[in-house]
């Protein structure tokens, strides 16, 4: 069984499966040719862009033992955290290391909601001599590592950039490119909400803008999502607040076509599915304990209810953040949701803020 299979089950491939399959085959092709990875200098992971024959960048891969506090990192800044900062090690309320399986998280997410905002994402293996090895008496053994395996987007620039182009020069977004931005804007929203991502910043947020032609969003980065608690209820200081709430499309109503879809499809048989997939990734090889999955899912599920509840009343999306984060666990044993009445299928907690931490 394919690791694909494995970490997405049938009931959920889309077509875009079938042009994975076929970038992960050129990259394949190309490391058997000699074209191996080139290490991306920014982040704090070892991260690599894969190239095909033709030395164009393809996909980006991200090794789980080179993730930003696993012990090949090829990133110094974070061995020094590491070792000479441990009260500020890593983040409390996420799983460490899981960065890959949050990758590849949110790409099913984003499959199942039909955002399509995150570019594939899906766990492969890849050997490569441009990878970080230990090495015993000087030698290494070049081993095929586990990593997400993402397909790179090309034209695109980071929000930021963009950002500051637009506000140098209003015209250069028309009514209908604002209307089309705030739709795939909020798309972001709701997938950076569902997953609890703590690290979306306006530089893992990239846009294609070309006059002319239709404006593109991709939200990338997501290795930091999926927390086993709220974070507001982990530390005191480290909450990690959603950074877009500031921007103008967070403040005005729901696109009206993207608040139907999400209403439609949004359901306890929905967030039921959803679950089944996600505890299905991140039992992945039983690396991570059922109490740990446990948690994440009460998490997302707490998360869903308030977006539910959010789009149902017609609130801005900025109100979100207003939100009392809530933890929800199912009332029922097996049997998949039939109906839409969420308290019948499903029970809302508070989250406790007694055992908050100063990281």
């Amino acid at each position: 069984m394919s690791i694909l299979t494995t970490v997405c089950s049938l009931k959920f491939r889309t077509k875009s499966d079938e042009e994975f399959k076929e970038v992960f085959r050129r990259a394949q092709e190309a490391l058997e040719n000699g074209i191996h990875p080139v290490l991306i200098p920014i982040g704090s992971s070892g991260s690599y862009f894969i190239r095909d024959k033709n030395l164009e960048n393809i996909a980006v891969f991200k090794p789980s033992d080179e993730e930003p506090f696993a012990a090949l990192n090829p990133k110094w800044p974070k061995f020094f955290q590491r070792w000479l900062c441990f009260c500020c090690f890593g983040r409390a309320c996420l799983i460490p290391n899981n960065g890959y399986l949050s990758e590849t998280g949110a790409s099913i997410v984003d499959d199942m909601l039909e955002l399509r905002i995150v570019p594939k994402t899906r766990i492969r293996s890849l050997a490569s001599p441009s990878f970080f090895y230990s090495r015993c008496c000087g030698h290494c053994e070049i081993r095929p590592k586990e990593g997400s395996f993402q397909l790179f987007v090309k034209g695109y620039e980071s929000a930021q950039t963009v950002f500051s182009r637009w506000d140098y020069d209003k015209s250069l977004l028309s009514q209908a490119e604002e209307e089309r931005f705030k739709y795939l804007f909020q798309k972001m929203i709701v997938l950076d909400y569902i997953i609890r991502n703590t690290d979306r910043h306006m530089d893992n947020l990239l846009i294609r803008h070309v006059p002319g032609e239709v404006i593109e969003l991709a939200a990338i980065d997501n290795g930091l999502a999926f927390p086993v608690k709220h974070p507001e209820c982990v530390s005191r200081f480290r909450t990690f607040p959603f950074r877009w709430t500031h921007y103008r499309w967070a403040n005005e109503p729901w696109d009206t076509e993207l608040r139907m879809h999400l209403l439609s499809s949004i359901s306890p048989a929905f967030l039921h599915d959803l679950c089944h997939e996600l505890k299905i990734l991140f039992r992945y090889k039983q690396i991570n304990s059922r109490y740990l999955v446990f948690n994440q899912m009460r998490v997302v599920r707490g998360q869903v209810w308030n977006l539910y509840d959010c789009l149902a009343k017609n609130e801005q999306p900025a109100d979100l953040t207003n939100k009392e984060p809530i933890l929800v666990t199912r009332r029922y044993r097996r049997s998949r949701p039939t109906n839409d009445n969420w308290s019948q299928w499903f029970r809302a907690h508070p989250c406790q803020y007694n055992h908050r931490s100063c990281c």
